[in-house]
């Protein structure tokens, strides 16, 4: 594994962790353009779409899994 090739992220915090992690990322997605999806990738969206259009009632928009994530964090 990468990280233990380097043994100083081992003991960052949990939230440094993820900042670095979320650089990372955001460094990652500067350069999409050297990851290239693959005709698998594609047919696998399109299948997804096709399901979404064909069953509409089965997916869950962003806004109800948001309220449903807040409402449990305020029963906890």
């Amino acid at each position: 594994m990468i990280v233990e090739r380097m043994p100083d992220v081992s003991n960052l915090s949990r939230a440094e962790k993820m900042l670095l992690m979320s650089e990372l990322w955001e460094e990652v997605a500067r350069d999409e353009m050297e990851l290239p999806i693959t005709r698998e990738q594609i047919a696998e969206l399109d299948r997804r779409m096709e399901h979404y259009r064909q069953h509409p009632e089965q997916v869950t928009s962003f806004e109800a899994i948001k309220a449903n994530i807040l409402a449990a964090k305020v029963k906890a």
